[in-house]
């Protein structure tokens, strides 16, 4: 009886941390519902407690399972067991469902290249696993100095094969002169039907000043136009006369498609030539629940949280865009960078990420940090480096080891004007 009582309780202890730290992580999202008009801070908070409490079951699982299968006075088969279940159910909640790997346990990492070295070794299950390996060495310390050693040696290991035996790096373009436009608009402005071609003109105003020489290649964030550029109205036309000297720029639009008398709309990254005058395209494949479309939609029509009557379609397949026919890009919109699977097939033989994103929904929160920080495991992940465009912020170019060589901060409007050289490394 005192048993099944330990464990209920080591039950609650992993529940109730679980739903104070991810409260605590991803308060933010309800700040989306307030912009949104969508029910507030009210219903925000609501997704966020449910979304939260959804979460903390892995963590009450993860507390309950090593109570219930540790032994007594067997120290080193406790610790694995906590490295294990811990492990597992970081890496179920990060997959689970259409996934949501936002918090495993290694973006604790992302703050310099030395300690993100090793995701381009381990991956970031793998550096889960060899941190959460690190926190027992160090629990261990005040209980057995030898056994400690064995759990922090797999950590100090890695680290410093990561950082004394890099990839080998190739250099794939040089003078890459780039241009990264951050507007600013808020985004009760960046809806507002009214206001489309004022924020059109900011973004082309940002584009072309003091441009004088050539630019090869312009980034605008995700949905910076509301407007099919495929269409050809006059907004469309505008924004291809609007650019000389500009050989190629990316913009992020809905696109828009019909299929057998069914509408489809898709949040979109167009690449344009100017040179050629060719437009290709990627379709953002891992869509926001709730944001972009209603999981079990059916099941909710009845009720009025509902945003609109038309979700947005997931992209069929993932799409390389050829720059130049010399720089083949890496196209992620929003949240798509925090899902490595995406690009598991690639056989990774891209050479430059393109990061658009809208974090304007979050606010002045950690939300936008938080994204920026798992966008740096990213690039180690790839050996890539990674032009990275947010409406409000955070825009930034980002090198292959993970370091921030400019960017624009959150709230401000500007534009990241450099000539770079383009490398990228080899990853394990």
């Amino acid at each position: 009886m005192l048993e099944k009582v330990d464990n209920k309780r080591a039950f609650y202890i992993g529940f109730f941390y679980g739903l104070g730290f991810y409260i605590s992580t991803l308060y933010w999202i309800s700040i989306s519902f307030k912009i949104a008009n969508m029910g507030g801070y009210f219903l925000g908070s609501l997704a966020v407690l449910i979304l939260c409490t959804f979460l903390s079951l892995f963590s009450a699982l993860t507390y309950y399972l090593i109570k219930r299968f540790s032994v007594k006075d067997n120290v080193l088969f406790n610790c694995i067991l906590i490295i294990i279940f811990f492990s597992i159910f970081d890496w179920i909640k990060g997959n689970i469902l259409w996934g949501f790997p936002w918090t495993p346990m290694s973006v604790i990492w992302s703050s310099n290249s030395t300690t993100l070295a090793p995701f381009s070794y381990i991956g970031v299950w793998g550096y889960s696993l060899v941190t959460y390996s690190l926190v027992v060495g160090i629990y261990l310390l005040y209980k057995n100095i030898k056994l400690s050693i064995y759990f922090v040696l797999p950590f100090i290991l890695i680290l410093s094969l990561s950082n004394f035996i890099p990839g080998k790096v190739i250099s794939i373009a040089e003078n890459f002169h780039i241009r990264l436009v951050q507007p600013n608009i808020k985004q009760t402005d960046k809806w507002d039907e009214t206001k489309t071609l004022t924020n059109l003109n900011l973004l082309v105003n940002l584009t072309r000043h003091k441009h004088k020489k050539n630019i090869d290649l312009v980034v605008w964030p995700e949905t910076a136009v509301l407007f099919d550029i495929f269409d050809k109205d006059e907004a469309s036309l505008l924004l291809k006369k609007s650019f000389k000297n500009i050989d190629n720029i990316i913009i992020g639009g809905i696109r828009k498609e019909k299929i057998d008398d069914k509408r489809k709309i898709y949040n979109s990254l167009f690449l344009i030539d100017n040179i050629s005058n060719t437009i290709e395209f990627h379709d953002k494949i891992k869509l926001v629940p709730f944001g972009e479309y209603i999981p079990f939609r059916n099941v909710l029509k009845n009720f009025k949280i509902l945003l609109g009557g038309l979700d947005f379609s997931s992209g069929e397949k993932f799409s390389f865009l050829e720059l130049n026919n010399l720089v083949k890009i890496l196209p992620l919109i929003c949240y798509e960078v925090i899902f490595p699977k995406i690009t598991s097939l690639s056989e990774n033989n891209h050479d430059l990420i393109i990061n658009i994103t809208n974090d304007a929904w979050f606010g002045n929160s950690r939300g936008p940090y938080q994204h920026l920080a798992l966008a740096k495991i990213r690039t180690v992940l790839e050996g890539k480096y990674m032009l990275r465009v947010a409406n409000t912020g955070i825009s930034t170019v980002i090198d292959y080891n993970g370091d921030i060589v400019e960017k624009i901060n959150l709230g401000r409007s500007g534009v990241i004007d450099k000539k770079l050289v383009l490398y990228k490394k080899n990853t394990l």
